[in-house]
C-alpha cells in the first residue's frame, strides 16, 4: 500500500473519537390514563435559539432515550397525532449521567384547555402515523436556494455529490410535489429545480408498491419517498428561478477565448386543480443538469445514445457506483459537450376521480472527443499491444412525450392508461488511426478508419391497466395490456485502409455505404387474481403472454471507382426475429406484524424464431420450458431496522445484435459476427440486505450481499489471426457466477460536531472466455473503500472531506503470467461558507491518482473549482456568481477497464480552465404571505 497518500492518514485521525461525558435523556410518553404511546415524536431543541439537538420516536411501550446529550438548557417537545403538543424546559448538568424526565402524559386535542399562542416558533419535525414531517421554515437556507439545499439541512437526510438523496440511510426513489408526480419519477428533477422557499413541509415515508396500495396486501416492497408539501400561498400562483452566464477559457495557443456560456430556468404555475412546470437549460461547459436516467429518456434509451456503429466505434459509457454518467458529471467531463434541453410537465385533476399527468422533453447533446487508447491484449501465454487515436463527434436530438391518465370508476375499481412517444435523431462521426505491435514490439499493422452514421428512431408504447377489488379484503383482480412499436432507420459510410507488414506487405481498403432499418413491435397481456385463504394469508394466481418481433434489413454497398455502388451480399442481410413466452404461476403470501413472505413458482414456455428472409435457409427455432421459482422475505426487527431476502430466476433472451448472422465491419480490424444459434440465459439471483437506522443517535448501517449463477451465459469468443485482426462472436458457456456486496456505516462524532461515513464495496466474477478456441477461466475482483467526514451544523460552514480507494485484479487460469492488478485513489474536499445573508463562498477539490500497474506511468489529476456569490435586489432575489473551474488546468479524462482478454487505458482531452460570471434571479408571483409564524398550543401549568 505504498501508494496510499498521506491525506488518508490525516482523514483517519479525524475518526478517533474525543471522549467527553455526555448524558442520556430518558422518559416515557403516555396518554392521560398512563398507557404508553408508540411512535410519538420526541424533539430536543437548544433553549436559546431553538436549534435542533436531537430527535427520536418512542418505542412500543412509549419509552424513549436521547443519547449523548451535552450539558445545557433545552426545550423538550413531544407531539402525537390526536394529542396536544407537550413542552417542557430541561436543564442538563455536566456529567449528569442518565436524566430521567419520568412519565409525560399527553392530553387529547379535543380537551378544552386554556392555551397561549407562540408566534414565530418553528417545530422542526414531528411524526404523523408512518410519516416523518420536517417543517421547512425551521431550517434556514439562502435566498434563491433549491429544494436540494433544504434537504441538506434536514437531520437524517443526505444529498450525495451527484444529487442522489438518502433518507435514514436508504436511497429516496420518489419525490412528489403536493402528492403528485413531477416530471416522471426522477427525484433530482424536483430537488434541483424547485425553490426551497415554496416548501412548507418535507414529508418522509415508505411508499407502498402499487400492488400493496390497491389490494391491501403487504408485500414488503416499500420505496423511500419524499413529498414536498407547498405553502398555502404557493399552491396558487407562479414561482421559479433562472440564471444566465458567460465566461472565457484558456486557449491551447495562449490567451483567452470568450465563448463559454450557460443558462437554466424553471417556472411553475400552480392552481387548485392544475400544476404546470417548465424547465430548460443550455450550456457548453459539460454540465448535465438532469440525471442520467432522464437523459436516457431524452435519447430514447441507451441503445440510441450509443448508436452509430459497431464494436470500437461506439460511445463508451461507464457507470460509477451511484449510476451517474462520468462522461458528463460534475461540469468537467470528458471531451467538449454542448447541451440544450427543456421540458413541460402538467398535472391536472379533471375531477376527484380523473387525473392526468403529462410531460414533454426536448434534448440535444453534442459531444466532441479527442481520445487515445492503449490496450494490452493476451493470446495464450503471449501478449501484444495496440494503440488508437480517434476524433469523435456524436450529436443526438430527442423529443419525448409521456402521459398517464388515471380514472377511478368507483371505490372498488379503476383504470390507468400510460403512453410514451419518442423521436430521436442521431449523428455520429469517427476518424481513427490504430497501430498494433507484436510481443517483440515490432509494428505488425496500421489502420485508418473514417466512419459516419446518421439515423432517426420513432417509438411509442402504451399500456392499459384495469384493477378491481371485491368486498372481501384481499380479493382482487388485476389486468394489464401493453403494446409497443418502433422504427429505426440509419445510413452510414465507412472508409478504411489497413496496412499489414507481416511477411509480404499488403493493404486492404474498404469503401462502403451502409443502410439499416429495424421495424420492431411487441405486445403483452398479464392477468392476476388474489384470494385470501386465512388470517393474513393469500394466494395469487397469474398468467401472462409477451411477444417481441423485429424485422431488420442491413444493406452494405461497395463503392468502386468509376462504377455504381454494388451490393455486398456477404455483409448484407434481411433478418426476422421473434421471441414469445407464455407464463403461468402461483404465489403464496403471508402477512404478519413483523414479517412478509411471498413464495411461488411459474412455468414459462419460451420460443425463439429467426429467419434469413433473403435466403433459402431453414428457420432458426428454439423452444424452452423452465420452472422459475421465487422467494421474497422481509422482516421488521423494529423501527427502521429490517432484513430483506430475495431469490429469483429468469430467462434472458439474446439481443437482436447477438443473433444476427451478419458481419459488422464498422472497424475492419475488430469485426463482430452474430450467432443465430444462441440459447437464452437461465439466471439464478439471491439478494440479502440488512438496514438499521437509530433515530436517537442518527447512526445508520447498511449491508447487502448478492450472488448470481447463470446457466448458458452468453459471452464473447474472440479469434485473432496472424495479422492481429480480431473477430468476435457471442457464444453460450456452461456457467458464470458472481458475488457483489457492500457495507456502509455512518454516525455522528459529537465531540467534534461531525459525521463520519465508512463504505466498502466488493465485486467478484468468475466466468469462461475463449480466445483462439482456448478456454480460459477468468476471475475479476474489485474492492473499494471509502471514508468521509462532514460537519453537522451547516448554517455558517458546510464541508465534506473524504477519500475512496479502489483495488482491481484480473487473473486467468491458462495465462497466469498475464494476471493484472491496479489501484486507483481519489481524495476530495467540498466547502460552502456563508458569512452573511449577502455572501457565499464555495470550493471543490478532487485529487485522483491512477497507479502505474499495467498502464505505464502513474497519473495524477487535481481538479479545483471555486465560486463567490453575492445576493442583492429586494428580498435577495438577485444573485451574482463568479466561478472558476479547473483552476490548476489539469483536467484529463481517464477511463480504465479490464475486459475479456485485454486491459485498456483511455485518455480524452477535456474541457480545461475557464472562468464564468452568472446572474441568477428568483421569480415569484405571490402576494404577501404574512409573518410565516406557526401557532403552537401550550398547556398552562395548573
Amino acid at each position: 500500500m505504498n501508494h496510499i497518500h498521506p491525506t488518508v492518514i490525516i482523514l483517519f485521525l479525524f475518526s478517533i473519537p474525543l471522549f467527553s461525558q455526555k448524558s442520556i435523556l430518558i422518559g416515557t410518553v403516555a396518554d392521560s390514563s398512563g398507557i404508553g404511546l408508540s411512535g410519538a415524536t420526541v424533539v430536543l431543541m437548544q433553549a436559546q435559539d431553538s436549534v435542533l439537538s436531537s430527535f427520536g420516536v418512542s418505542e412500543n411501550d412509549g419509552h424513549f432515550a436521547l443519547k449523548r446529550v451535552a450539558s445545557g438548557d433545552y426545550m423538550l417537545q413531544i407531539s402525537y397525532v390526536g394529542y396536544e403538543t407537550f413542552w417542557q424546559n430541561i436543564s442538563v448538568a455536566n456529567n449528569a449521567g442518565d436524566v430521567d424526565v419520568g412519565k409525560l402524559l399527553l392530553t387529547p386535542a379535543s380537551a378544552n384547555l386554556s392555551t397561549v399562542e407562540v408566534m414565530g416558533e418553528h417545530v422542526p419535525l414531528r411524526m404523523k402515523n408512518d410519516t416523518l414531517e420536517y417543517n421547512a421554515d425551521a431550517f434556514k437556507t439562502q435566498p434563491g436556494s433549491v429544494v436540494e439545499d433544504l434537504l441538506k439541512k434536514l437531520p437524517g437526510v443526505e444529498v450525495e455529490r451527484d444529487g442522489t438523496i438518502k433518507a435514514q440511510g436508504e436511497t429516496v426513489q420518489n419525490v412528489l410535489v403536493d402528492g403528485k408526480e413531477f416530471f416522471g419519477n426522477d427525484p433530482k428533477i424536483a430537488t434541483k429545480n424547485l425553490p426551497a422557499d415554496a416548501v412548507d413541509k418535507v414529508q418522509l415515508f415508505d411508499k407502498k408498491s402499487d400492488f400493496a396500495e390497491f389490494t391491501g396486501i403487504e408485500d414488503g416492497r416499500d420505496e423511500k419517498t419524499i413529498n414536498l408539501a407547498l405553502k398555502d400561498g404557493k399552491k396558487s400562483g407562479y414561482f421559479g428561478n433562472g440564471s444566465a452566464g458567460g465566461g472565457a477559457m484558456q486557449k491551447a495557443s495562449g490567451g483567452l477565448q470568450y465563448d463559454r456560456f450557460q443558462g437554466k430556468f424553471n417556472l411553475n404555475r400552480f392552481s387548485k386543480n392544475t400544476q404546470i412546470s417548465a424547465i430548460g437549460m443550455g450550456n457548453n461547459i459539460n454540465e448535465q443538469g438532469f440525471s442520467f436516467n432522464e437523459y436516457l429518456r431524452f435519447l430514447g434509451g441507451l441503445s440510441n445514445f450509443m448508436s452509430g456503429g459497431g464494436s470500437s466505434s461506439r460511445v463508451k459509457i461507464e457507470l460509477d457506483d451511484n449510476s451517474g454518467l462520468p462522461l458528463l458529471a460534475g461540469g468537467l467531463g470528458n471531451g467538449f459537450t454542448t447541451t440544450w434541453a427543456g421540458g413541460v410537465n402538467l398535472n391536472h385533476d379533471f375531477s376527484k376521480k380523473t387525473k392526468l399527468n403529462a410531460s414533454y422533453f426536448f434534448n440535444r447533446i453534442q459531444n466532441e472527443v479527442e481520445r487515445s487508447a492503449t490496450r494490452e491484449n493476451f493470446v495464450g501465454d503471449e501478449n501484444y499491444r495496440s494503440q488508437e487515436e480517434e476524433d469523435r463527434l456524436s450529436r443526438n436530438a430527442n423529443h419525448r412525450l409521456n402521459m398517464t391518465l388515471r380514472h377511478e370508476i368507483d371505490s372498488f375499481q379503476n383504470i390507468i392508461l400510460r403512453s410514451n412517444f419518442g423521436l430521436n435523431d442521431a449523428l455520429f462521426k469517427s476518424d481513427g488511426l490504430s497501430s498494433t505491435f507484436n510481443t517483440e514490439g515490432i509494428l505488425e499493422n496500421t489502420g485508418l478508419r473514417n466512419y459516419r452514421s446518421d439515423g432517426e428512431n420513432l417509438s411509442m408504447d402504451a399500456n392499459l391497466s384495469y384493477r378491481r377489488r371485491f368486498r372481501r379484503p384481499g380479493r382482487a383482480f388485476l389486468s394489464n395490456i401493453s403494446f409497443g412499436a418502433a422504427d429505426d432507420e440509419r445510413s452510414g459510410s465507412l472508409f478504411s485502409q489497413n496496412n499489414f507488414y507481416l511477411g509480404q506487405a499488403q493493404t486492404e481498403t474498404v469503401d462502403q455505404h451502409q443502410a439499416f432499418n429495424d421495424d420492431a413491435m411487441n405486445y403483452g397481456l398479464r392477468l392476476s387474481y388474489t384470494e385470501p385463504i386465512g388470517k393474513g394469508q393469500y394466494i395469487e394466481l397469474n398468467a401472462s403472454r409477451q411477444n417481441y418481433s423485429n424485422e431488420v434489413q442491413k444493406d452494405f454497398f461497395d463503392r468502386l471507382p468509376g462504377q455504381p455502388d454494388t451490393l455486398n451480399t456477404a455483409l448484407s442481410n434481411h433478418f426476422d426475429r421473434g421471441y414469445r413466452y407464455d407464463r403461468g404461476g402461483m404465489n403464496y403470501m403471508l402477512n404478519r406484524k413483523k414479517f412478509n413472505l411471498t413464495a411461488g413458482a411459474a412455468l414459462q414456455q419460451s420460443k425463439l424464431d429467426g429467419h434469413q428472409l433473403d435466403e433459402n435457409t431453414d428457420n432458426i427455432s428454439r423452444s424452452f420450458t423452465r420452472i422459475l421459482p421465487s422467494l421474497f422475505f422481509n422482516y421488521e426487527f423494529g423501527t427502521s431496522r429490517n432484513l430483506n431476502l430475495e431469490y429469483s430466476t429468469n430467462l434472458r433472451e439474446p439481443s437482436l445484435e447477438q443473433l444476427q448472422p451478419v458481419v459488422d465491419n464498422s472497424d475492419p480490424l475488430n469485426i463482430y459476427i452474430g450467432n443465430p444459434g444462441l440459447q437464452p440465459e437461465y439466471m439464478h439471483e439471491l439478494d440479502l440486505r440488512y438496514f438499521l437506522f437509530d433515530q436517537f443517535t442518527f447512526t445508520s448501517f447498511f449491508a447487502n450481499l448478492s450472488g448470481n449463477y447463470t446457466k448458458n451465459r452468453i459471452t464473447n469468443a474472440s479469434t485473432i489471426d496472424d495479422q492481429f485482426r480480431r473477430s468476435t462472436t457471442p457464444v453460450n458457456v456452461d456457467w458464470d457466477y458472481g458475488l457483489r456486496g457492500g457495507l456502509q456505516f455512518q454516525t455522528p462524532i459529537r465531540p467534534v460536531k461531525m459525521n463520519i461515513r465508512l463504505t466498502y464495496n466488493a465485486l467478484c466474477n468468475k466466468g469462461l472466455l475463449f480466445v483462439n478456441n482456448v478456454e480460459n477461466t477468468s476471475d475479476r475482483q474489485r474492492h473499494s473503500f471509502g471514508l468521509s467526514f462532514d460537519n453537522r451544523k451547516k448554517d455558517l460552514v458546510d464541508f465534506t472531506i473524504g477519500a475512496k480507494i479502489s483495488h482491481n485484479r484480473s487473473s486467468y487460469s491458462v495465462s497466469e503470467a498475464l494476471n493484472q492488478t491496479y489501484l486507483d485513489q481519489r481524495y476530495y474536499a467540498d466547502i460552502i461558507i456563508t458569512p452573511s445573508d449577502k455572501w457565499e463562498f464555495s470550493s471543490n477539490f478532487d485529487y485522483t491518482i491512477y497507479s502505474n500497474e499495467s498502464f505505464g506511468a502513474q497519473q495524477k489529476v487535481p481538479i479545483w473549482k471555486a465560486g463567490l456569490s453575492y445576493y442583492f435586489l429586494k428580498g435577495s432575489r438577485g444573485k451574482l456568481i463568479l466561478s472558476a473551474f479547473d483552476i490548476l488546468n489539469q483536467n484529463i479524462g481517464i477511463n480504465r477497464s479490464s475486459q475479456l482478454n485485454y486491459v485498456e487505458e483511455e485518455r480524452i482531452r477535456s474541457l480545461g480552465r475557464y472562468v464564468m460570471l452568472t446572474f441568477a434571479y428568483s421569480i415569484s408571483g405571490f402576494g404577501p404571505e404574512g409573518n410565516g409564524g406557526i401557532e403552537i398550543r401550550m398547556e398552562n401549568d395548573r
